[in-house]
């Protein structure tokens, strides 16, 4: 294994006991650390793959994958080149790049009811 993976695991480690007792997760930002060739590919490798993987378009791709450990995400965010601007693991339940703002919940049911209104009123003109 790598110089720099085991002790990034470690925190990994650490960040998932604080979410299973706390509901508090963390982030290691890997995008600007002194990683060695392999560390990269020996983090994945720990991580595993697991089943969920989304895409994001906002000023570049955003790839959120899930690793095989429940909790752990992998997000790499890209820039318009695809050049990788930032990167890193984060211990949540759900990575906060992909919970709605409360502020876009609220715009959408104003918009469902103004859709709603309309179609009940074509109805009633029927």
């Amino acid at each position: 294994m790598s110089t720099n993976a085991p002790p990034l695991l470690h925190e990994i480690a650490t960040l998932l006991d604080r979410l299973a007792r706390t509901g508090e997760g963390g982030n290691v930002q890997l995008y600007g650390l002194p990683l060695q060739p392999g560390d990269y590919e020996a983090l994945q490798e720990a991580l595993g793959e697991g089943e969920i993987s989304a895409e994001l378009q906002a000023l570049g791709p955003t790839q959120i994958r899930e690793t095989a450990l429940y909790g752990v995400w992998w997000i790499t965010h890209r820039n318009g080149e695809q050049e990788v601007v930032d990167e890193s693991i984060e211990v949540t339940r759900c990575p906060a790049i992909l919970q709605t703002p409360a502020e876009d919940v609220a715009e959408a049911a104003l918009a469902l009811r103004k859709r709603l209104s309309v179609a009940t009123k074509g109805e009633h003109d029927g």
